[in-house]
């Protein structure tokens, strides 16, 4: 692939060079990111003001929006009453005169300069028989004329900024770039994407986002820009994963597995659907090629493990090694336990490796996974570790791969000459358009069905004066012989905050409200050792209630629990929720969740718990939580190798990821080295300004 750095010189000059930068100011820029010429044109705006209508003074409107320029008169500061401080700008034109009027701003004094000629947005209002305009929006433009179109009188950019540098400021450096790399701006879509997508060529649009003529321009422009985001993205996904499949094989695993079957017919119950029909893509990809890249999503007891397990038989009839990676040592323990008491019937050896586990011990497993002495080994990251070496890794099972990033899913076997089958699994519901984005290099497959039984979970929200009424609840499920979970936001109480803190709230409750009951504590300081006994405890029914952290979040399974507290539910997103809220009424008995509220919640926070009690089906409270929390921080935490979003959103545009993951698997399936000439402006770019800014490039 060719890489036309040449074209690109321009581009990739210091922004220190840009007029009205400078050594001093190039410090500043780096804040934001901005280090060359390029990176100041891609700094895109965040908003715009329309500033194309400017009317004469003299013709504002009372109760109007209205942009107008005019010189500064006079700038006058005095005391109000109560101590507040009242700036009063008198600006004029041919037509006449204005007041600008801010209050408690005394530092805007330093600002407005007699004889300087400002551009203001804003409602005229009378007062007292003059015209005013309280905290106008208002910049002075200088005496340039050039300079002064820059903001006015036009739709005009708003930048993200940071201290040293204002709104002015960076109009000016960015226009200032603008006109520097002029011809210089190479494209990187073929004039075949560019009709296929509907936009407008990359200098065309670059101009257009930054300074556009008309709205019409500019969402063009926007267009352009989101598209290419994605696409490139996918491109990337595509790339990698055609470049892992041709550098090594998959371990071929056909058709007949009677494995698989034995261990479907012995199973004490009957698989769903769902369940069913994924197990059907996931056996179709094993057989294929291409191999198994599959990513498999469902509601919290959906019934994935079983699936991966099953999914391990595939692998293990064949004479392969299969390895299941869960993000905690108690979930790996829980998957180790379920995963032998479905596969010592069918002479399948299972083996655990995580953290905790005696030196000795670990020593000999990691030589038992060495030797193929074990089939299917469970564990933690412990698995990706350089000491580990398999056999023969056949399928590779990742638990909540959002806790683990794709840069440790690609450690697997990363020095063997077969490339695992991979199957990866989360419980938080993520739209498609969405992982698409996240999980490109991954097909999708959804089980949207819950077993027989899985009873819903009745949500209520609690105002934290009713704290007494929920506690008698706990105690009523307590005499019926149920459980309950009682979870706090912290381990232990903050100087700097008022939040309920686990172990202080355990010690005071064993105490006073379940002083007749047995409980017990859980969070992740303690030990595996105490963890796993704490638990072990609970799921035996030795203790009743247990005072936790979200340590529960991800995996602690006690079919007994029907009752959840949640305190502080304000401090949690709804997906975090939402698994929290799985941890019950997976037994006979229906669940109860409550979220008792903190003193100080606020109307935003109750308007989105409200929404969380009132939904729970799982991909709904997935796509509120995006909308409320925005694409960049997906699960609250960005996953490794995930790049944040500046103008795409694949909730809200999720026709332009469609868009996109169809071209980009169409190119990649045509020419997977992007090595055919009609590719060369997205191969130029895709090497040289995309594909080494990921760590994803670097995998495999």
């Amino acid at each position: 692939m060719e890489t036309g750095s040449r074209s690109y010189e321009p581009l990739q000059q210091s922004s220190q060079f840009i007029k009205g930068v400078g050594p001093a100011r190039q410090v500043y820029l780096e804040r934001l990111g901005i280090r060359t010429v390029e990176d100041l044109i891609m700094h895109f705006p965040r908003a715009y003001l329309d500033r194309r209508n400017l009317v004469p003074i003299g013709r504002l409107v009372p109760g109007a929006e209205a942009n107008f320029v005019g010189t500064i008169l006079a700038v006058s500061p005095r005391a109000g009453r109560r101590a507040r401080s009242i700036l009063t700008v008198a600006v004029g034109d041919e037509s006449g005169v204005v007041n600008l009027v801010y209050f408690n701003q005394p530092y805007l004094e330093k600002y407005f300069k007699q004889g300087e000629r400002v551009v203001a947005s804003g409602e005229m209002t009378i007062y007292r028989g003059a015209r005013q305009l309280v905290s106008p929006e208002c910049e002075v433009i200088g005496s340039d004329l050039t300079e002064s179109l820059i903001h006015a009188g036009r739709i005009v950019p708003v930048y993200p900024l940071t201290a040293g540098i204002s709104q002015r400021m960076m109009r000016r450096i960015v226009h200032g770039a603008l006109e520097k790399s002029a011809g210089a701006v190479p494209e990187n879509f073929t004039p075949a994407l560019m009709e296929e997508f509907d936009v407008p060529p990359r200098a065309e649009a670059l101009a257009a986002i930054h300074y556009p003529e008309s709205l019409e321009r500019l969402e063009r422009a926007r267009r352009r820009f989101k598209i290419e985001e994605v696409f490139f993205l996918h491109l990337l996904l595509m790339e990698r994963r055609a470049r892992q499949s041709r550098a090594r094989t998959r371990p071929p695993v056909p058709p007949p597995h009677p494995l698989l079957e034995r261990f479907v017919a012995g199973l004490p119950f009957e698989l769903t659907a769902a369940q069913r029909r994924v197990l059907g893509e996931i056996a179709g990809d094993v057989e294929r090629s291409a191999g198994l890249n599959r990513l498999v999503q469902g509601e919290v007891g959906c019934g994935k493990t079983v699936v991966a397990l099953a999914a391990a038989m595939l692998a293990i009839g064949k004479g392969y090694q299969a390895a299941l990676m869960a993000p905690t040592e108690i979930l790996a323990v829980q998957h180790r336990d379920r995963a032998r008491g479905f596969c010592d019937r069918l002479g399948v050896r299972t083996a655990l490796l995580i953290g905790a586990l005696p030196k000795a011990e670990k020593i000999r497993v990691q030589e038992e996974i060495r030797t193929g002495a074990v089939d299917l080994v469970v564990g933690t990251h412990a698995l990706i570790q350089d000491l580990i070496s398999f056999k023969e890794l056949g399928l590779a099972v990742i638990d909540e791969q959002h806790r683990f990033g794709v840069k440790q899913r690609a450690r697997f076997a990363a020095e063997e000459s077969l490339l695992p089958h991979y199957l990866v699994m989360t419980a938080t519901p993520i739209p498609r358009s969405l992982a698409q984005t996240v999980y490109g290099d991954l097909d999708l497959s959804i089980i949207d069905e819950l077993p027989r039984g899985r009873r819903r979970v009745e949500t209520k929200l609690v105002p934290a004066d009713e704290r007494g009424r929920v506690y008698g609840g706990i105690r009523a499920a307590f005499e019926r012989g149920e459980q309950a979970f009682i979870l706090y936001p912290l381990v232990q109480e903050s100087e700097r905050t008022d939040l309920l803190a686990a172990t202080e709230e355990f010690e005071r409750l064993q105490r006073e409200e379940f002083a007749a009951h047995p409980i017990g504590l859980l969070h992740g300081r303690m030990s595996f050792e105490e963890k796993a006994k704490a638990i072990e405890l609970f799921r035996r029914g030795e203790i009743l209630g247990l005072v936790t952290t979200t340590v529960i979040e991800v995996g602690v399974d006690v079919p007994n629990a029907s009752m959840l507290l949640v305190n502080h539910p304000e401090r949690f997103g709804l997906a975090q929720l939402h698994q929290l809220r799985g941890r019950v009424g997976r037994g006979g008995a229906d669940g109860s969740c409550w979220l008792l509220l903190g003193d100080d919640a606020g109307a935003a926070a109750r308007e989105r718990l409200a929404f969380f009690a009132a939904h729970d089906d799982g991909f709904a409270v997935a796509e509120e939580d995006l909308r409320l929390r925005g694409p960049g921080e997906i699960w609250g935490y960005r996953q490794s190798g995930t790049p944040g979003f500046r103008l795409i959103n694949p909730l809200g545009d999720h026709e332009l990821v469609r868009l996109s993951w169809d071209a980009a698997g169409r190119i990649i399936g045509r020419d997977p080295g992007l090595a055919l000439p009609e590719h060369r402006p997205v191969a130029r770019y895709f090497n040289r300004s995309y594909k080494p800014k990921l760590a994803l490039a670097e995998i495999g």
